[in-house]
């Protein structure tokens, strides 16, 4: 039996919008968080020049919206922002996911953004999650700081490296839609870039033999 894996970034290849500027303004509400969007206006200049290096960005936004929040409250939150989350899935990568499950293929999402919005979604539809992890100090509060790497170029070939072993598959399908997902993409045998918005043709590298 052919056995393949299928690796899917999540903001903007599954879904069609940014999870952690939509969980800033579902925990925050809509007055906080553009009032916090305009203070942070320097940070997302200095990111889109690449003068900021897209982790420390990251804390920086997390620390400014998060900061100080307790992890039942935040657990909370995932779960009600799990449900607008499937709103929010473009249904040719609701196909996809479906497809993949029919042929029995193994399925991870592998992204940047944090495990306390992403786990309670990739539990709901029981999918691998390999993603930034969250960092709970002793006092059980999240002060914006990460717990692994940001999971994004070369650390999500990492993580996907030390979570399946390449070796056992037939095939590895990889969908992405931004320069973080190159070399995930590039890992692949068979990937999709910006998927699911209009009909693509994947780049076909290589087909592994059984």
């Amino acid at each position: 039996m052919t056995r393949r894996l299928a690796l899917f970034d999540f903001d903007g290849t599954l879904t069609d919008r940014d999870t952690m500027l939509a969980f800033a303004l579902h925990c925050r509400g809509p007055y906080r968080f553009w009032a916090g969007m305009l203070w942070l206006l320097p940070l997302f200049v200095g990111l889109r020049l690449g003068a900021i290096d897209r982790a420390d960005a990251k804390r920086v936004f997390l620390r400014h919206f998060l900061r100080g929040m307790d992890r039942a409250t935040l657990d909370r939150a995932a779960e009600t922002f799990a449900d607008r989350i499937e709103a929010w899935v473009r249904p040719a990568a609701r196909d996809a996911l479906s497809r993949h499950r029919e042929q029995q293929d193994d399925i991870a999402i592998v992204s940047a953004s944090l495990d306390l919005w992403l786990t309670p979604f990739a539990k709901l539809h029981d999918l691998r999650c390999l993603c930034t992890e969250a960092a709970i100090t002793e006092r059980g509060t999240f002060e914006g700081d990460l717990a692994s790497p940001n999971c994004n170029g070369p650390e999500k070939v990492r993580r996907i490296r030390d979570a399946f072993d390449l070796e056992v598959y037939d095939g590895v399908t990889a969908y992405g839609d931004s320069s973080g997902d190159r070399e995930m993409l590039a890992l692949a045998d068979e990937s999709f870039y910006k998927p699911f918005r209009e009909a693509r043709q994947p780049r076909t590298k290589r087909l592994r033999t059984a």
